[in-house]
């Protein structure tokens, strides 16, 4: 036999698809401050070889 599937109720939908808005847009936040740890990441890596060439040069 067969169980029909149940729908849930309109405020359960509504407030389960606020909750999914929600976590989206935490996520994004999250994708956008790790964007800019790797571009801090990669100035500090850039300045660090730089030093590494210029006292090379110098000896």
């Amino acid at each position: 036999m067969v169980n029909p599937i149940e729908l849930p109720k309109t405020e359960i939908s509504k407030r389960l698809l606020q909750n999914l808005r929600r976590t989206r847009l935490e996520v994004q936040e999250v994708s956008l401050e790790l964007a800019e740890i790797n571009v801090k990441l990669g100035e500090y890596i850039r300045q660090k070889q730089l030093e590494r060439v210029r006292e090379t040069l110098i000896g």
